[in-house]
């Protein structure tokens, strides 16, 4: 595998918080035009334009600042303890020492299938949600290679983008635009993102197989029960099947959000 190919996680971060900024200037301008427009047609021009000004800062903030708080609220769950959970903590501190990121917050949902996503915004430590089922099923060799994986997601600037635009497509969707939705989202999310941080996972650990096992995990209780949870864009793997939830089977919008399948992403780290 020529790794030569792929973006950079630097130049991905810069791409990626660009996105962001773009998308909402041109929500921010989209909104100051519909108040301009109406503002002229009831001979109240400028007050239409303040008006537009003023709401479409609104939407842009609030987009943005709710967007982890959403995913997290969707998601529920307990904080992680350090007692019960020592190894998580163990991994993800060790990691973020290598690093030289900030600790992420660490939570655990009741749940038997293996869930492991972290979820922030630009300028955020970001919070890893990780199932009980993660926890029981998941050794250690495992667990680091899945925490590195979405690191390497939170350093690129995937998991900021991804949490905005499920924000986003929630908004649009309440108010019939889903297709919109999804056209913003397949313009501007790559799917090779969770290869590449699979590759930077595999980099930090410098042990391919134990991302490989923690992906044959998931395959083999692929058939189980699928906990109702939602943010799967978010999630390290999702069984097969599942890259298009709706937000009635998902919670938050996943629809649009193209990820590679479980066997093209264990048949690419065999070949590292």
């Amino acid at each position: 595998m020529n790794q030569q190919q792929w973006i950079p996680l630097e130049r991905s971060t810069a791409t990626n918080v660009r996105h962001i900024a773009t998308i909402s200037a041109v929500m921010h301008l989209v909104v100051v035009v519909v108040f301009t427009l109406i503002g002229v047609l009831v001979g109240q021009l400028f007050v239409g334009i303040a008006i537009g000004v003023a709401a479409g800062a609104f939407l842009v903030r609030s987009i943005r600042r709710g967007a982890e708080q959403k995913v997290l609220d969707s998601l529920g769950g307990e904080p992680a303890s350090e007692t019960e959970h020592a190894r998580l903590f163990n991994v993800v501190d060790g990691l973020c020492v290598v690093g030289g990121d900030q600790r992420p917050v660490l939570r655990v949902v009741d749940a038997g299938f293996p869930i492991a996503l972290i979820v922030a915004m630009p300028g955020s430590a970001g919070t890893i949600v990780v199932s009980s089922g993660f926890v029981s099923l998941m050794g250690r060799i495992e667990t680091e290679s899945v925490v590195a994986h979405l690191m390497a997601r939170l350093r690129s600037g995937d998991i900021s983008l991804t949490t905005y635009l499920m924000s986003l497509s929630q908004l649009l969707g309440r108010i019939g635009l889903g297709s919109l939705a999804c056209y913003i989202v397949a313009k501007t999310t790559d799917e090779r993102s969770v290869l590449v941080a699979d590759i930077a996972a595999c980099q930090a650990t410098r042990y391919p197989p134990g991302l490989i096992s923690a992906l044959e995990i998931v395959v083999d209780h692929s058939q189980e029960t699928l906990h109702r949870l939602g943010a799967r864009p978010l999630w390290f793997a999702t069984p097969h099947g599942s890259r298009n939830d709706t937000t009635r089977e998902a919670g938050l919008s996943s629809l649009g959000f193209e990820r590679p399948s479980l066997d093209e992403r264990i048949a690419l780290l065999k070949e590292i």
